[in-house]
């Protein structure tokens, strides 16, 4: 008897150590006052005609329930209903046990709900909302009387276009797995108005008819996700527009350099030019300087018409494809790097906007290139497809992260504002060791002004 009963005893009263009988534990869990007269009981009881004994107790706190004893010489009839008169004790103090952790989880489940962190509701497959929390009924804006008189289901809760999508996904969906990964939605409020969800919901048992959803309201993140795009889509105007004067005022300085500084220049060298040829031959030191000065004069020029070049190359109102072949020429005068340029279509004809982009997105690549990459050979690739104009730059150089490098290099974010400006993309495919490769979709049609992130692979 004892030792059937030992273990589900032990775990309901916290006994340890060796059994000796069930008698000497009962009387440790037994008041002092009831020790004392069991004590006086043994006395009368221990002789040697005792062959067995059993005593079982059912205890709350300090207070004897039940007792069930026997001193005398057990029949094996007697044995066996004492047998089953253990177990079914056993039996219940098992099942009291487990109650008491129902009951303790119950508590704590209780707890989280009306401790209103989340909204919370229980909701069939019908369409109604079967209990709800209070958080719950403050996002959608209804009082516990609309719920208890069934005005609130959550059928009704979902806009149109959600329950659509309820209806033809996440409900199939939910009856096979049991359980949703948390979604955002929309839900109507009672005074009509929309309000934007987080929601988890799960099945009770598994092909239940019931469940329950954590809500969790979206509209101060929508806000501030809203702040956030209204002030990055500021700031890209502003990006656009400091792109666009800089642009002007390179175009503007570079045709007031060649109008002007370029007229005195070639004004100045024909006056030295004249003097040599007039006083020449009577003041040889006289024709020595001119022809010194003149010399000057024709490197000035060549440095003038670098600069122009930089600042705004003729060869773009030639096209995109003669401005590709000029950075190309330019890039070569570089032994160390060898630069290829393949045009597919020689007529390509791109307006001053995104024929400036292009090129300045391959300029700062290939200075980006002869700075860092330690490549000996770069490609540029230009396509056309029948809406847009594709623009690859590769190298076979060192490479590196874009992630990293991203934080603090300019000139990509440069690159990648000049696109966007244009509602293009810009792909920037490299790691360590391996080269690099810059690939811009440019649409030869836009007018929204829409636009996406630079891609970084």
């Amino acid at each position: 008897m004892s030792v059937q009963c030992e273990e589900r005893w032990r775990r309901e009263f916290g006994q340890v150590g060796k059994w000796k009988s069930l008698g000497g534990v009962i009387r440790s869990l037994w008041p002092a006052t009831r020790n004392q007269k069991m004590t006086k009981r043994n006395r009368r009881t221990h002789s040697p005609a005792l062959k067995a004994k059993v005593a079982l107790a059912a205890l709350k706190g300090d207070k004897t329930l039940a007792e069930l004893a026997r001193r005398r010489v057990f029949a094996p009839a007697r044995i066996a209903v004492l047998r089953l008169l253990a177990s079914q004790a056993a039996t219940s103090l098992e099942n009291t046990r487990l109650y008491r952790e129902l009951e303790q989880r119950e508590t704590k489940i209780r707890r989280l709900v009306d401790a209103n962190i989340i909204g919370i509701f229980i909701w069939d497959f019908e369409g109604h909302v079967l209990e709800a929390n209070d958080a719950f009924l403050r996002i959608v804006d209804y009082d516990r009387e609309d719920l208890m008189a069934g005005r609130l289901r959550w059928m009704d809760l979902t806009p149109p276009e959600w329950l659509a999508r309820d209806l033809s996904q996440w409900i199939p969906q939910h009856k096979v797995t049991g359980r949703l990964e948390p979604f955002e939605k929309e839900y109507f409020r009672k005074d009509g108005s929309r309000v934007p969800v987080l929601i988890g919901v799960a099945t009770f048992e598994a092909g239940g008819n019931e469940g329950v959803a954590f809500v969790l309201d979206l509209t101060e993140r929508k806000k501030a996700e809203h702040r956030l795009r209204e002030s990055y889509e500021m700031l890209r105007e502003l990006t656009s527009r400091r792109e666009t004067a800089r642009e002007e005022e390179r175009k503007h300085i570079a045709r007031e350099m060649h109008d002007d500084l370029g007229q005195h220049l070639t004004a100045l060298r024909m006056r030295a030019s004249m003097l040599a040829v007039q006083f020449g031959k009577d003041l040889p030191a006289l024709a020595e300087q001119a022809q010194a000065l003149t010399a000057l004069v024709d490197n000035t020029m060549r440095v003038v018409r670098g600069v122009i070049a930089s600042l705004r190359p003729a060869a773009l109102d030639a096209g995109i494809g003669a401005a590709l072949e000029w950075l190309a020429a330019e890039f070569n005068r570089n032994p160390r790097t060898v630069c290829r340029l393949r045009v597919q279509d020689e007529n390509l004809v791109l307006n001053e906007d995104r024929a400036i982009v292009l090129f300045r997105v391959v300029q700062e690549a290939l200075t980006n290139v002869a700075r860092h990459a330690a490549a000996s050979q770069v490609t540029i690739t230009l396509e056309r497809t029948p809406d847009s104009c594709v623009l690859e730059v590769r190298d076979d150089g060192q490479g590196f992260d874009p992630l990293a490098t991203r934080k603090r290099s300019f000139g990509l974010a440069g690159m990648e504002e000049r696109v966007l400006m244009l509602g293009g993309r810009i792909v920037v495919v490299s790691s360590p060791g391996n080269g690099c490769a810059i690939i811009v979709h440019l649409p030869l049609f836009h007018e929204t002004g829409d636009a996406t992130d630079m891609i970084y692979t």
